[in-house]
């Protein structure tokens, strides 16, 4: 580790002198507005990059603060490093504010999740740094350039708004599109575990089960079982806090009412041989005979 952050410096030491030209003066005039909206809208992309590579579920909240943060982050492209510790007290903030992104958008994980959640978020940034560099030499225009690691276009901040929000509509949409179509033909297995009991049932991926545990903010993954009604006592309202059960308001493609949720146990959904646990809540209603489970398959986007 302590290699490769002596290596960045080294590039960046080495590449101090790298400065936009225009009009026959040397140095690169930056605006402050362009550089951290830019680079605000660049950390949203990276994450939902990162988010669907990793299958998690990113919170709204938590993906505006980590884009802010990406945002002010940016500023690191102002300062100039004259000396290799300079440039070495850049590398090591650069990757400061990585850690602080990729902790802020994704939350608590263990060290080894959070740390490979920050190589992707290096990969991006390499990444992007390789198209900058190939739009540079091809359009031999130079509307852009990277300086401490950071990216900055030389545009009007109109035409960046525009080109970034259509970036990431396109990435939005593209998404949405695949989760929309790409589930609907797929055969899915849910499984339930709790308390030591263990059961799993088809399941229907249904896109307008909004519901959404008022207590934890998790969707909630609905099995209409008889037995796991009878098996947590649902039909006892004494008993069933023994489970950490409570009521819920609830409507879905199998009607409306009341429904029994817990956000204790694991849910697992099986398809094509791939299983992956959701983050999600348990709501169980009875089944009258049948035993399926619904639930929305935004919870498999991340």
């Amino acid at each position: 580790m302590v290699l490769i952050l002596c290596t960045l410096a080294s590039t960046c030491y080495a590449g101090r002198g790298w400065y936009h030209k225009k009009r026959g003066v040397t140095g690169l005039k930056i605006y402050v507005d362009v550089l951290v909206l830019t680079n605000a809208v660049i950390t949203l992309i990276y994450l939902r990059c990162i988010a669907s590579v990793c299958r998690e579920r990113l919170r709204a909240r938590h993906e505006a603060a980590a884009a802010v943060i990406g945002g002010l982050g940016s500023l690191l492209a102002i300062p100039q490093s004259s000396s290799f510790a300079g440039a070495l007290a850049l590398t090591l903030a650069k990757a400061g504010v990585i850690l602080a992104v990729t902790f802020t958008a994704f939350g608590r994980r263990s060290i080894y999740a959070i740390l490979r959640r920050a190589a992707l978020y290096l990969l991006c940034e390499v990444l992007m740094g390789g198209v900058c560099f190939a739009l540079v030499t091809l359009t031999r225009r130079r509307i852009l350039t990277v300086r401490n690691y950071v990216v900055y276009f030389d545009v009007s901040l109109w035409q960046l708004g525009v080109s970034c929000a259509a970036v990431y509509l396109i990435i939005t949409v593209a998404g949405a599109v695949k989760l929309k179509y790409g589930t609907s033909a797929a055969g899915y297995r849910v499984g339930y575990t709790l308390g030591g009991y263990s059961r799993d049932f088809p399941a229907v991926a249904d896109t307008g089960n909004r519901l959404t545990d008022s207590f934890t903010g998790e969707p909630v993954v609905v099995f209409r079982s008889d037995d796991l009604y009878r098996r947590y006592s649902l039909d006892r309202p004494e008993l069933m806090s023994a489970y950490g059960f409570r009521l819920l308001p609830y409507e879905t493609i199998g009607g409306e009412g009341v429904i029994y949720v817990t956000s204790r146990g694991s849910v697992t959904v099986t398809c094509d041989g791939s299983t992956r646990r959701a983050a999600c809540c348990a709501g169980i209603l009875p089944g009258k005979g049948k035993e399926y489970a619904v639930f929305n398959p935004e919870i498999l986007r991340y």
